[in-house]
């Protein structure tokens, strides 16, 4: 993903180091201090696995899909039957919205969160609602992949949309082949989007803003969309026919649909892709820490990455160093993404996304 415009931002990058006892902003450190870490299956991790075992339970916060959700707490306790795992699951800004309300009443019920937006992930670091763990498994990811300073969230894959649409209804020598052409009023109340919530289509507004102005948005909400909260929504509906053609076509929904047979097309527009990173942390105060630890862990681990890249309900680009190829035999260099580079920019848009969304949805 070198050309993939990941951040490039300075870190001091320290896996598994000697971080001794100590606290920051009223969170314990987790330490590593002189003790070396324990191999448990084919992966590294730090914590104590006795521990794991009396904790037994595992609580995640996820912002994917309900079979995708399911399919990780499922791998997961699967690799450590000891462990049993439950979670919630909603888009990101509601599920950010939904931990920050909880640990205001006092409530610390989740292990480990997986957002799919830098912006929450970001803002929640600087909250100090993260654990700092230096994982043992970290020494395989570039440091723009973790956060800054490292030991609270890494990078778990890369989520990226095209265009998708319905061959049913569409012609492919019809069919959209750039960002632009969605703007075609042929498209107006046949096309749809993500709700405001979805770190994706918070990344695609911010991107395709840059590239063609606050004009594109303004053409766009003429279009009459269909917003939804779920990719699998958007693909139920052009699978069906109801929609023409999705803005927000995610590859890895379009993989698990087309393996379902569904006559649906992707176009990678030339100007690139938006891309958002899937975001994995442990939680401050975890209810079972040494389970969230082990999971950090899993996540990051070869065997964890494999997982993600390869469940049809995910296919997230791994960008672990030594990561395979994902199911479709593509990795992410192959596509040309367009990922936030200015952070503190990009977070500060927030808002206005939102606004700017809202009143386009009508709402």
């Amino acid at each position: 993903m070198s050309n993939a415009n990941g951040p490039t931002r300075r870190h001091l990058l320290q896996a598994g180091a000697v971080v001794g006892g100590a606290t920051l902003a009223g969170r314990t450190v987790w330490a590593q201090a002189k003790a070396a870490p324990t191999k448990v299956l084919d992966f590294l991790t730090y914590a104590d696995i006795a521990k794991v075992e009396q904790e037994g339970q595992f609580v995640f916060y996820c912002h994917e899909n309900e079979a995708g959700t399911a399919a990780i707490v499922d791998a997961f306790t699967k690799d450590f039957p000891k462990i049993q795992g439950s979670y919630v699951r909603a888009q990101t800004g509601a599920l950010y919205s939904k931990i920050l309300a909880e640990r205001s009443t006092g409530r610390f019920d989740v292990d480990a969160i997986q957002f799919s937006d830098l912006a929450p992930a970001i803002d929640f670091q600087k909250k100090g609602g993260y654990e700092i763990y230096h994982s043992p498994e970290a020494g395989a990811y570039q440091a723009q992949y973790l956060s800054d300073p490292p030991g609270a969230y890494f990078w778990t894959g890369v989520d990226f949309t095209g265009i998708v649409y319905s061959k049913a209804r569409v012609p492919e020598a019809e069919a959209p082949k750039t960002w632009k052409d969605l703007l075609d009023p042929r498209w107006r109340d046949t096309i749809s989007c993500k709700i405001a919530a979805s770190g994706l289509q918070f990344v695609q507004w911010y991107e395709l803003r840059k590239l063609y102005g606050d004009a594109y948005w303004t053409s766009f909400a003429k279009q009459r969309p269909h917003a939804f909260d779920s990719r699998v929504q958007l693909m139920d509906r052009l699978a069906r026919g109801d929609d023409k053609v999705t803005a927000v076509g995610e590859y890895a929904a379009y993989v698990l649909y087309q393996k379902k047979n569904a006559d649906i097309g992707f176009v990678a527009p030339a100007d690139g892709l938006p891309a958002t990173p899937l975001i994995v942390g442990a939680v401050n105060r975890a209810p079972h820490p040494e389970v969230s630890k082990l999971f950090v862990d899993w996540a990051m681990s070869l065997r964890g990455q494999k997982f993600y890249q390869d469940n049809l309900n995910l296919i997230y680009g791994s960008v672990r160093d030594d990561a395979p190829p994902m199911l479709t035999g593509a990795r992410l260099r192959d596509f040309k993404l367009l990922v936030p580079t200015n952070l503190a920019d990009y977070v500060a848009s927030h808002d206005e996304f939102n606004k700017v969304w809202s009143a386009m949805l009508g709402l």
